[in-house]
């Protein structure tokens, strides 16, 4: 079976459910994945002036369905044309502390090394199995609304994940490599 229907599967198979205190500002976030050397990746952004660095594209939606908005944001975040870009699924809402409701919407992209349009984005590519063995697990504080909070940190090759973009892949990790899981990367690209 396809990497894509077997994704899609494991992603419908369980309901999306809303954050925990359901109001605030609706945040849509695009999980790109891809695979290669028959494994699962994903791209990130990179912003050294932002915290955190590495993130994946978002922004505010207003409505239910988010899906109109994550067509322009996987075109002008990773510069992949949205008619290469095919929706697998969504996660589970995470509420933030500052009052806003994160939606990621799981979607398949062509590989960077396969399609010359998206080599303009500033992206890091990560394969999921690097958030399994990360080098370095570390708990920082961080300034988060004038109050110092803990979070982990994991340094994955020279780069430093934590906050939402972490909490989104070990959520899908953990979706994707659940105990009924079948799920088996063929060797190749199939995007």
């Amino acid at each position: 079976m396809s990497w894509i229907l077997e994704v899609r599967r494991m992603l419908d198979e369980s309901k999306r459910l809303p954050a925990a205190g359901g109001s605030g500002t609706q945040v849509v976030l695009v999980v790109p994945l891809y695979v290669e050397a028959a494994e699962l990746w994903t791209l990130l952004r990179e912003e050294p002036q932002e915290t955190p660095p590495l993130s994946f594209p978002a922004t505010p939606f207003e409505g239910d369905d988010p899906w109109p908005t994550v067509a322009r944001l996987v075109s002008v975040g990773l510069g992949v044309e949205p008619s290469r870009v095919l929706r697998l699924g969504e996660l589970d809402e995470l509420g933030g502390s500052d009052g806003f409701r994160l939606r990621a919407c799981v979607v398949a992209v062509p590989s960077p090394e396969d399609d010359g349009s998206n080599v303009e984005a500033p992206a890091v590519r990560l394969p999921l199995s690097a958030l399994r063995h990360p080098r370095l697990i570390e708990e920082r504080t961080f300034e988060i609304e004038g109050r110092n909070v803990p979070l982990a940190v994991y340094h994955v090759g020279r780069h430093r994940l934590w906050g939402p973009p972490l909490d989104v892949l070990l959520r899908l990790l953990e979706r994707l490599e659940g105990p009924e899981s079948g799920l088996e990367f063929p060797a190749g690209n199939l995007n």
